[in-house]
């Protein structure tokens, strides 16, 4: 169970990386699109929107990896470890995929 959590984890943060990255990588006319946490605000302003998503992407490899090859810590502790993080980039998937639908966007990329 906790490899099945650990790959839909990884699914939902590429997906979260992907749409998060459609919906701010251009200005859309009429349109103030932000970034809602406050720690990945702070990342793409500091480092830059792509260069922040990669050190996104690679803080959470590195934690999956983690997760999956450490003993100290309980398959039970891991799982919910890995449906917290679940559920909540799920839901910024559904945001961002909602937010692309209102600003007109293509999911697949294409302006």
């Amino acid at each position: 169970m906790v490899h099945v959590l650990a790959l839909v984890t990884l699914i939902l943060s590429l997906a979260d990386h992907w749409t998060t990255y459609l919906c701010l990588r251009s200005p859309v006319a009429g349109w103030d699109v932000m970034e809602a946490n406050p720690l990945a605000d702070w990342l793409f302003h500091a480092t830059g929107l792509v260069p922040g998503l990669l050190i996104d992407t690679a803080v959470t490899l590195l934690a999956i990896g983690f997760l999956l090859g450490t003993n100290r810590l309980p398959n039970f502790a891991k799982s919910m470890c890995f449906g917290l993080i679940v559920m909540f980039t799920g839901y910024a998937v559904i945001n961002n995929l909602a937010a692309l639908r209102a600003l007109g966007l293509s999911p697949l990329g294409a302006l």
